[in-house]
């Protein structure tokens, strides 16, 4: 059994799915943590100043030991370096999320008051010993848009950092604690309807859901849908319910009483709701797009995965309606859950962050 590390986390930005990674994580894990948060607003002003106001609180008030930093990239890590030199020498993590590096082709002048914000995470990978990314799909983007960033400017970086910077890349699933479900099951009776969809309309393209709606309805299919986050836009006409974002409880009752969780966002780095809908047994139906291919075993990626567009859409949903499911595709939903599950996602990343701390004592 290996001694524990004194593990110092700081998440800037602490809500959605980075809250519910962190709470699990640090549930699970045999390390000690001490956790420095703020809560989720405007993601621009957090990796500009977030290390700031941790700097200036750790050196009023911080004395416990520290084998080991972990934080987002919602932080700048470099200016946190800058500001407390005695972290610089400590192992640390950075867990990606999401990224905030711009889309090549839409580079911003580097030279503008945003250009703090725009090169923060290339500074936060430079500075880092390891990144951690919650997808194959999210790393290679990240990858990309680095290069592209670094194409264009060179003038802030002594040197190009993108070798040293892939080298330190891996893919880490985030855990992900599955038992509410569970636990809603144990407390109600709750039925499931096929022609449920359950809807997270954070980053979704409603445009896009309105129009395979209206298809369905077209072709004179009944149907209702559960949603949670954001309903601006959602035409009033489909019979609807929603659920508070911040319900665990409600989210799991409505994924069981749902038969499909659908989406509709746009090249997404990871998606928690999916891997909740998973959990609850709703069948999914997601766009070829982002992180979605990765997630969805290969299996049933034909049953699944929809070509982007509304009629996609609509055609896979009857699908799902009209015929019946594959054989073996609990099994095979049950295994892909398996790296995500909230116990063996935290082994993997607390034998990890010993390799780390180990290396870092050495000097290796």
């Amino acid at each position: 059994m290996f001694q524990p590390l004194d593990i110092l986390a700081i998440e800037p930005y602490y809500g959605g799915p980075r809250k519910a990674m962190l709470d699990t994580l640090i549930k699970c894990s045999g390390h000690r943590w001490t956790l420095l948060k703020l809560p989720p607003r405007r993601i621009e002003r957090r990796l500009v100043a977030a290390a700031h106001w941790f700097a200036e609180q750790l050196t009023l008030h911080w004395v416990s030991k520290v084998d080991m930093i972990f934080a987002s990239e919602a932080l700048n890590l470099a200016d946190l370096y800058r500001l407390i030199p005695s972290f610089a020498g400590k192992p640390s993590v950075v867990y990606f999320h999401e990224n905030q590096l711009p889309i090549p082709g839409t580079l911003e002048d580097i030279t503008a008051p945003a250009a703090p914000a725009i090169l923060a995470n290339l500074s936060t990978a430079a500075a880092a010993h390891e990144l951690w990314f919650n997808s194959l799909y999210h790393q290679n983007l990240f990858l990309e848009r680095a290069r592209a960033l670094l194409e264009r400017d060179t003038q802030n970086f002594s040197r190009n950092p993108l070798t040293e910077i892939a080298h330190k890349c891996r893919v880490m699933h985030p855990p992900t604690d599955l038992g509410m479900t569970q636990h809603v099951k144990t407390a109600s009776s709750v039925q499931r309807d096929v022609k449920t969809m359950f809807v997270d309309t954070n980053g979704s393209d409603i445009q896009a859901l309105n129009e395979a709606l209206a298809i369905l309805q077209q072709r004179r299919e009944k149907f209702s849908l559960i949603t949670t986050g954001p309903d601006y836009g959602i035409s009033t006409q489909w019979p609807r319910e929603s659920v508070a974002e911040t319900d665990d409880y409600a989210i799991a009752a409505a994924m069981l009483k749902s038969g499909i969780f659908l989406s509709t966002r746009p090249e997404p780095t990871f998606d928690l709701r999916l891997v909740q809908a998973l959990a609850a047994g709703c069948w999914p139906i997601v766009p070829l797009t982002g992180s979605y291919p990765e997630l969805i075993p290969k299996m049933l990626n034909e049953r699944c995965i929809y070509d982007c567009t509304a009629g996609g859409l609509a055609y896979t949903a009857q699908d799902f309606w009209e015929l019946e499911l594959p054989l073996g595709h609990a099994e095979t939903i049950r295994g892909a859950l398996k790296p995500f599950h909230s116990v063996i996602a935290t082994k993997a990343m607390d034998e990890r962050l010993m390799e780390l701390a180990i290396v870092g004592t050495t000097g290796g």
